[in-house]
């Protein structure tokens, strides 16, 4: 097994806490960045957070839709 690189670390020290990113920032460059391949990119991002982020909520006992 090969040992993970420094920027696979980072990207999975970022995704461990969601609510520890500002996501207004993500969306802001998913908005607004210039490279289109960029933009794809920090929308996916965005939508991993978001759902994570709605994840948690959902399953907290006091939920109730």
């Amino acid at each position: 097994m090969t040992k993970p690189s420094k920027e696979i670390e980072t990207i999975d020290q970022l995704l461990a806490d969601p609510w520890a990113i500002n996501i207004q920032k993500i969306w802001e460059q998913a908005a607004h960045n210039q490279d289109s391949d960029k933009r794809k990119l920090f929308d996916a991002l965005h939508t991993y957070l978001l759902d994570k982020r709605q994840e948690k909520i959902i399953n907290e006992k006091h939920f109730v839709i």
